[in-house]
């Protein structure tokens, strides 16, 4: 069973250290998402398709709504993932040569070298979220660093300039209209029909127009915003899993309890135990 070790929460997205033994599902995130080796075996992730080792020199970029999946190596042990989930608005506002950090060439590789630099930064992190001790109070400051290192060095702020657009940016009206409706259902189970038919479109001709301008299936994205919902909600203690896991729309708590582990690791139980608002 794979175990969050520390997850912190903020302005910045979310930052979690965890300790995997366990596959994800194909998944994407609103967020672009860093993934590093803090230590153990090196592994593989899927980024459309295609795949992308992690080791102690290479760590891992994912784009905002790129589809990737974790496929963990059966004769491998467990690996200390540190996994930065960032809200692109919170980096454009640190620097606004990064206003294209949620467009889907932003990283165009999705496999950057580590330099000294990111060594340095990545190592402090881990040892800091892995203090019971620590306060924690300072490390937006830490993220802030490290994000702003790998944009800077890796990414294509330089080629995209001020004006580049998410690829979630939908440029068909029916589309929007699709995301409009989905983003305001997302803490519920959705009916694509229904979505499609909303949109005045077939659910053939909805799938393909919506995966031609978001990038994903609007499976994918229903589920994502279903996760993002998830985390927000067991970020208040008062909500009981079993209400989060029927507001949501699922049947039963086990099978709420299987999606979230699916898509980010660990159980809703342990999620909550181990996060901490950073504000």
């Amino acid at each position: 069973m794979t175990k969050a070790l520390s997850i912190l929460r903020g302005r910045f997205g979310r930052v979690a250290l965890l300790d995997m033994d366990t596959s994800l599902v194909d998944h994407a995130h609103p967020h672009f998402h860093l993934i590093f080796k803090a230590s153990g075996p090196d592994q593989n992730f899927v980024i459309e398709g295609e795949r992308v080792p992690l080791s102690n020199e290479m760590l891992v970029a994912v784009n905002s709504w790129q589809q990737h999946a974790y496929v963990h190596r059966r004769d491998a042990d467990r690996t200390l993932f540190l996994a930065l989930y960032v809200e692109p608005g919170w980096l454009v506002q640190a620097d606004r040569a990064f206003s294209g950090c949620a467009a889907s060439g932003f990283f165009p590789r999705a496999g950057i070298p580590i330099t000294r630099e990111i060594e340095r930064l990545r190592t402090d992190l881990v040892q800091r979220m892995a203090d019971p001790f620590d306060a924690h109070d300072d490390l937006p400051e830490q993220i802030l660093k490290l994000c702003l290192t790998v944009s800077h060095g890796f990414s294509a702020w330089r080629e995209q300039g001020a004006g580049a657009a998410g690829n979630n940016g939908a440029r068909d009206y029916r589309v929007s209209r699709a995301l409009r409706h989905m983003r305001e259902h997302a803490a519920e189970a959705v009916d694509l029909d229904d979505v499609a038919r909303a949109a005045g479109l077939s659910r053939p001709h909805f799938n393909h127009l919506f995966r031609h301008c978001t990038g994903v299936s609007p499976r994918l994205y229903a589920n994502a915003l279903r996760v993002e919902s998830a985390v927000g909600r067991l970020r208040l203690q008062r909500d009981e899993i079993g209400g989060i896991s029927e507001d949501l729309g699922f049947s039963a708590q086990s099978n709420f309890t299987r999606f979230f582990q699916q898509h980010t690791g660990t159980s809703p139980n342990q999620y909550r135990r181990v996060m901490a608002d950073l504000g």
